[in-house]
């Protein structure tokens, strides 16, 4: 007799019906999600190492590849300033996100940008971002993630002033 959840957890992409020979370590690669996280939302599975053809398991939300975001500005900013993020599965299978802003000036004391991408749960990493030759410049890096980590939709992109003498950054 298959097991199919009761409910699934908040923010899950949906429903997957095992198959011969698969295994959760298969499925999570399927959906290049982490294995913890599958085994997570699917409580009615007691032992993970043994799954059944027929067995329904919760697909836990995640961010479809490639796509692209419009940061939205936290702070006041000037006419011209914005940020996106684009997230695609790059040349070597990691997950990666390349981040660009356009900022009119850096705050006093400040003289570059830094990205920060936060996978609530799994990572938070930073990346300074390097200014084009224009003026005003575009700033602009790329933040890859080891197939262990799984971008999913509460994953938070944050651009700010850093100034990379001092280490200090700003908010």
């Amino acid at each position: 007799m298959p097991r199919i959840p009761a409910a699934c957890p908040a923010n899950f992409a949906g429903h997957y019906t095992v198959n011969p020979g698969d295994t959760m370590f298969i499925i999570s690669s399927i959906f290049r999600m982490n294995l913890s996280e599958l085994i997570r939302a699917n409580p009615h599975i007691s032992n993970p190492n043994v799954i059944f053809p027929g067995d329904v398991l919760c697909v836990p939300g995640q961010i479809s590849f490639p796509c692209c975001v419009t940061l939205d500005v936290v702070q006041p900013s000037e006419l011209g300033e914005a940020g996106v993020a684009l997230v695609y599965t790059s040349f070597v299978g990691t997950q990666a996100i390349s981040v660009m802003a356009v900022i009119g000036a850096l705050p006093a004391g400040f003289d570059s940008l830094v990205a920060e991408v936060d996978i609530p749960n799994q990572i938070t990493t930073r990346q300074q971002l390097y200014p084009s030759p224009q003026t005003p410049p575009t700033f602009s890096g790329t933040l890859s993630f080891p197939t262990a980590a799984s971008l999913t939709p509460d994953t938070i992109i944050r651009v700010f002033p850093a100034n990379s003498t001092t280490g200090n950054q700003g908010p």
